[in-house]
């Protein structure tokens, strides 16, 4: 009967340390980004598009070793010249922690001491002419995994969590407009935070599916973005899933902008907009605005993990810019 006894109180107590109350303490709030201040580099990917596809060919930077292994992608694509390629990227070690790449279309300059990234694409001299409906586009963007897809970690499963808090700063460096008489259906400049809200219930029919959930940061075309829903589309290789993107004001003030009367205004002595949100009610109402419009048929909200991110820049029109990013965080709380 001892023997018993014990037993079952070794059970209670494993049962109470998987539930993280061992000690009574909740469980700790976690910050998904695994490497916010980009110590551990940068995997970069080719230019995809057509040209290649667009898998690893190098890592950045090269010339120092990293704290563990990368977490972090550099995506590039469509933009011509190929950060992987030394005949005409330059890549410089500014100090022991700041490190450049640069070629003519793109500036990537990394401090993983403060955790400060910034991104410029010059879509100038990406384009021969215009853009014309369903062409490529220019990207920069890196992007993160949070969970391993097919051993998904609880911590990531929407429904565990009672906030999913996002911070960061952006700060836009520099905007010339080099698009004369452009369409704002077909040209943009937009630099974009996705999270990737994803079913990872293996053996579920809809395993795998997933909503494209958007975080506004700037768009040339206008000061205010509101909200926006449609399938992705509009390029060859569009994943034809669903797109939600939050208001402007679900994320900062609405006086809170890139723009002054009506105008861009960048540079170094430009404040940082920042941007803040409990993106869990909103991910709730996205996933019920997809259904409603036929997408996620065979998902249920219980299926639904946040699984991966991406940010930066996309640009159908031929602008150049670039934005730096800092005090990046994507904290859930449970």
């Amino acid at each position: 009967m001892t023997n018993l006894k014990n037993l079952w109180n070794l059970r209670i107590i494993a049962l109470i340390a998987l539930c993280g109350c061992a000690t009574g303490k909740p469980i700790p709030d976690r910050n998904l980004i695994d490497d916010p201040k980009f110590a551990n580099w940068f995997n970069i990917k080719g230019l995809g598009a057509g040209i290649d596809d667009g898998k690893q060919q190098g890592v950045f930077p090269s010339s120092r070793e990293s704290i563990g292994k990368p977490v972090w992608h550099i995506a590039q694509w469509a933009s011509r010249y190929n950060f992987a390629d030394p005949a005409t990227t330059t890549t410089t070690e500014i100090s022991r922690h700041v490190f450049e790449m640069r070629n003519p279309s793109k500036i990537f300059r990394v401090d993983s001491l403060n955790g400060v990234v910034d991104m410029g694409l010059f879509a100038s001299a990406c384009y021969d002419k215009p853009r014309k409906k369903n062409e490529y586009w220019p990207h920069l963007l890196i992007s993160t995994s949070f969970t391993e897809p097919r051993v998904p970690d609880g911590n990531c499963r929407v429904i565990n969590m009672k906030k999913l808090t996002l911070n960061l700063d952006c700060k836009l460096l520099e905007f010339t407009d080099k698009h004369p008489a452009a369409d704002p259906s077909l040209h943009a400049a937009q630099f974009l935070l996705h999270i990737v809200v994803q079913n990872l219930t293996r053996d579920d029919d809809g395993y795998g599916d997933m909503i494209w959930f958007g975080v506004p940061i700037f768009d040339n075309r206008r000061e205010i973005i509101t909200e926006r829903f449609s399938k992705d589309k509009g390029k060859p290789d569009a994943s034809g899933k669903f797109i939600f993107g939050m208001a402007h004001e679900a994320v900062r003030p609405m006086e809170t902008t890139f723009f002054k009367e009506g105008k861009i205004v960048a540079g170094e002595n430009t404040s940082p907009i920042p941007t803040h949100a409990d993106l869990l009610p909103w991910i709730h109402y996205a996933f019920q605005l997809a259904r409603k419009n036929g997408f996620m048929q065979t998902t249920s909200f219980r299926d639904l993990y946040v699984s991966a991110m991406n940010l930066g820049w996309e640009m159908p029109g031929t602008y150049d810019a670039t934005m730096r990013i800092s005090k990046l965080s994507l904290t859930a709380e449970y």
